[in-house]
């Protein structure tokens, strides 16, 4: 009977919740990385949260991968719960932490190579009615020049 009733009500919740849409849209770097080569490089990845419904959602968790090069740089989940507005886009800040080390060696390749390949992966858990928690990957990827990209946030190489 209950599975009955579970399959009856699939319809509706899809009528009553449409998924939100992520997509990552910058990665800020705290500080200046050469300032303190040895200490944990911070970062903070921007998500913009896009939520269709007409009523607010709650976001629980956050995933995350980084690899630049080929280093996996970062990795991780953090739980704080971010409220994101109904019908529109809200940005989510997730602070992130590199390790130094596979930093500096995919520092070292994207040097040799003038040419900085990067991926961001992971996953956000919003808090739904009736469903609970729903995750919706994020995948970001591609190549930049590294100098250019140091430019933009105001660490200057000449």
């Amino acid at each position: 009977m209950l599975c009955l009733l579970a399959s009856s009500c699939r319809p509706l919740i899809r009528e009553v919740f449409k998924n939100p849409k992520v997509r990552l849209v910058d990665v800020g770097i705290v500080g200046n990385p050469f300032l303190a080569p040895r200490a944990p490089l911070e970062a903070v990845l921007h998500l913009c949260v896009s939520n269709p419904n007409t009523y607010a959602l709650t976001v629980s968790q956050v995933a995350y991968s980084a690899t630049i090069g080929s280093r996996r740089v970062a990795g991780g989940e953090r739980n704080e719960e971010i409220r994101i507005e109904p019908s529109g886009d809200t940005i989510v800040k997730i602070p992130v932490r590199l390790d130094p080390e596979a930093f500096a060696a995919a520092l070292r390749e994207v040097i040799q190579a003038r040419a900085l390949s990067y991926e961001f992966n992971g996953s956000v858990g919003v808090v739904t009615p009736v469903v609970g928690t729903v995750r919706i990957p994020y995948s970001r990827s591609g190549t930049i020049d590294p100098v250019e990209f140091l430019r933009r946030k105001g660490i200057g190489i000449n």
